[in-house]
């Protein structure tokens, strides 16, 4: 994997997504072969692409956070390992307890708590293994 600071590719076409989807409905729009082939080229299923779209607004900054309050970097975690990222961020956007995560952030408890509602707490645990 090379290293870069711009934002992955999964990243970006969601951000654009999101951006036209808001916009136009843009991804209600989409022939089904156009959505497969968008899917594939930024290595997700049709499904979690349909799935994840409509929640990936704050779901990336609480990652970001959460990351953060395991004492991991993000950017560096992005740039060394970009498809665990991706992988993180669709776990981050399906996930169905970001209110506690919020709530975790906020009280401070969040690094201590997160195996108790994270998704990604255990890929978190291997990241700090890793000596990211």
């Amino acid at each position: 994997m090379t290293a870069s600071t711009e934002p992955t590719l999964f990243c970006r076409t969601l951000d654009w997504i999101k951006a036209r989807a808001t916009r136009d409905n843009e991804l209600a729009t989409m022939s089904r072969s156009d959505l497969q082939l968008l899917a594939a080229d930024i290595g997700v299923s049709e499904a979690d692409l349909r799935e994840v779209v409509p929640r990936v607004g704050n779901h990336s900054d609480l990652m970001d956070k959460m990351m953060r309050a395991r004492n991991l970097d993000p950017e560096a975690v992005r740039r060394a390992f970009r498809g665990v990222v991706r992988d993180m961020e669709v776990t981050c956007a399906r996930c169905r307890d970001s209110g506690t995560c919020r709530l975790e952030l906020e009280a401070g408890t969040a690094g201590t708590h997160s195996h108790d509602f994270c998704g990604n707490a255990g890929t978190m645990d291997d990241l700090l293994a890793a000596g990211t």
